[in-house]
């Protein structure tokens, strides 16, 4: 596929007779390494990513590729293209995605706890029940992404993308969400104790019943259509700005 170009063109589009036997073979080689280290297996990832093979991405033609419960923890995959990839309970823990493509993923219940997803493409991606503990997702993409219960307790939100995602229960204790974007975020029962909202925007957000002790409101931003939990829900919190505490009578 490498020394022959219309191979490898071929290779190159999804759906095609070449690029099914280039994404089988990827397969077989990833589930080889199973019991390897992660350096091993990062360089498949590296492969792809300089010979620019887009096989684990999906596309009209086809979905992404199955790592379903595959073992990818501490493997480096920059940049990689996981468009659509099903990636359901992955085992993703320490691996460096930095940049990664992974919208339309689905990475429900796959273990993410101290990956690092800075300024990673995750819109629109299934994250339900995920564990993202711990993990650098600042500047990354998560607009309609759905968070649903998922854990991202301690996480590095800084400046990231949450217009409309969908964080019902979710867990942001401890969370920084310093600058991040959750304009239209459903953060219904979520828990956001002890978070850092720094100039977070909340504008249209809906917070009903969300657990807000101890959370930092300093220079947030919120408009008539934020909604609020009850009162006691803010226990604790602190830089809460003076115009909501008159609004919610604190």
């Amino acid at each position: 596929m490498l020394l022959d170009k219309a191979v490898a063109d071929e290779a190159k589009k999804p759906g095609s007779g070449a690029n099914g036997v280039a994404r089988a073979l990827t397969l077989t080689a990833l589930t080889q390494l199973k019991g390897d280290g992660p350096e091993r297996r990062s360089l498949v990832f590296q492969f792809l990513r300089e010979s620019n093979f887009p096989i684990l991405a999906g596309s009209d033609k086809q979905r992404g590729a199955n790592l379903s419960a595959y073992d990818l923890s501490w493997a480096n995959l920059s940049g990689a293209d996981l468009i659509g990839a099903d990636l359901i309970g992955a085992n993703l823990s320490g691996a460096y995605l930095s940049g990664a493509d992974l919208s339309v993923a689905n990475l429900s219940v796959a273990y993410l706890s101290k990956a690092f997803l800075s300024k990673a493409n995750l819109s629109r991606a299934e994250l339900i029940r995920a564990n993202l503990s711990g993990a650098n997702l600042s500047g990354a993409n998560l607009s309609r992404a759905t968070l649903i219960g998922a854990n991202l307790s301690g996480a590095d939100l800084n400046e990231a993308n949450l217009i409309e995602a969908d964080l019902f229960e979710a867990d942001l204790s401890r969370a920084d969400l310093s600058g991040a974007n959750l304009s239209r975020a459903t953060l219904i029962g979520a828990n956001l104790s002890g978070a850092y909202l720094f100039g977070a925007d909340l504008s249209g957000a809906n917070l009903s019943v969300a657990y807000l002790s101890r959370a930092n409101f300093e220079k947030i931003k919120w408009d008539v259509k934020t909604q609020w939990p009850n009162r006691s829900l803010f226990e604790g919190a602190t830089n809460v700005p003076d115009a909501l505490k008159k609004q919610l009578g604190l």
